[in-house]
């Protein structure tokens, strides 16, 4: 059970995506929900039988060091390479028996050493024959991964892809030598990248005109900050980003809907902190990269496109644009002419193919084109 007062593993999640030192946490935190003590995060490419650790906690580094490349080869996974696409979660036990690996090569040169056994795989990308597998590992003696333990990744696999899959945009972007700013230009919402004093440091083109002075709309930017016109939904947004700065508490994501002109929905808001490890942002240049704190995401859910990525039945697709448009599951359900527990089943449905569990968090993936 996750406590309180720490950033849930879909927050972690997110901050990944745009931070890629903080893939870490992500794995300690699964570690930790799924009885593991160990984790990893590789770039594999099986016809070569060759790899190298991206990131990963609870291994001996010395072990790593010395005989990573002699073991990798010899990872049971190999044998089903086809089948380790996107989003695929695999234990060690479904590929060879228990007593089998035991006697293998592999284990006594690679995980006995180390007190470690049945590891759990979600693969969280691939291009071609080279993918990324992420791995959890459990204490010697512990048993097999538990079905918790995979029902779990397997919930989670649509985020962890697609967190992946924007860490990997963003490191190709800096490779290169553009700039983060034609990544954010690309996104299908503003982005707003602001310092610790709420100012502006780089805003895309739909931002920009979000913030455009001369426009009659929501927003302006006075003295370098962003203010929302309506004095009450300013209140709001001013405590989301003091929220995301961690001021006076701890660093967060927040959640916001700002309604528009009578007619037009909502804008949905999300405020995402950025770790001051977040060394990726050092692509916008130095300054930035020092004193970026926060990043501000502003669009309409894309309803559509969360539809056709998840499979959504025509049902769940009317649920999923009632939740978009701000209305409750008791609203939503009357103006679907539908029981409120049909809803709610439509709805269960929703967060289980798109692996959230709030309505927030399912917002927040249509707004950002999560799953494009």
């Amino acid at each position: 059970m996750e406590q309180k007062n720490t950033p849930t593993v879909l927050e972690l999640i997110h901050a990944a995506a745009l931070c890629p030192t903080g893939w870490n946490s992500v794995l300690q935190r699964l570690a930790a929900l799924t009885g593991c003590v160990a984790g990893g995060l590789t770039v594999e490419r099986p016809e070569t039988r060759q790899g190298v650790p991206l990131t990963y906690f609870g291994f001996d580094p010395d072990h790593v060091a010395r005989v990573f490349d002699h073991y990798l080869p010899l990872n049971p996974l190999f044998r089903i390479e086809p089948r380790m696409q996107r989003g695929f979660v695999v234990a060690n036990g479904d590929v060879v028996a228990s007593d089998v690996f035991r006697r293998s090569e592999f284990f006594n040169g690679w995980a006995r050493p180390q007190g470690l056994c049945s590891p759990i795989t979600v693969v969280i990308h691939r291009k071609k024959s080279v993918y990324v597998p992420l791995t959890l590992v459990r204490p010697d003696g512990a048993g097999e991964a538990t079905d918790e333990g995979r029902a779990l990744l397997s919930r989670l696999a649509p985020q962890l892809v697609h967190a992946m899959d924007v860490t990997v945009r963003l490191q190709e972007a800096g490779g290169s030598r553009r700039d983060l700013g034609t990544m954010l230009e690309a996104l299908p919402c503003g982005a707003v990248l602001m310092d610790q004093d709420q100012r502006v440091l780089f805003a895309n083109g739909t931002a920009e005109r979000l913030l455009d002075r001369s426009a009659e709309g929501m927003f302006t930017c006075v003295s370098g900050r962003i203010v929302v016109r309506d004095a009450v939904a300013d209140r709001q947004f001013q405590t989301a980003v003091s929220v995301a700065l961690g001021v006076g508490t701890r660093a967060q994501i927040s959640h916001l809907s700002i309604q528009r002109s009578p007619g037009e929905g909502r804008l949905k808001i999300r405020v995402v902190p950025v770790p001051r490890s977040a060394d990726v942002w050092s692509v916008l240049g130095e300054e930035a990269s020092s004193r970026a704190r926060c990043l501000v995401l502003i669009g309409t859910p894309d309803v559509a496109r969360l539809a056709q990525h998840y499979g959504l039945t025509p049902g769940e697709t009317r649920v999923a644009s009632a939740i978009a448009d701000g209305q409750g599951l008791t609203a939503a359900a009357r103006t679907l002419g539908v029981a409120r527990s049909t809803a709610q089943s439509h709805l269960d449905k929703i967060f289980q193919k798109t692996g959230t569990n709030r309505q927030a968090e399912l917002v927040g993936l249509m707004q950002t084109g999560f799953g494009s």
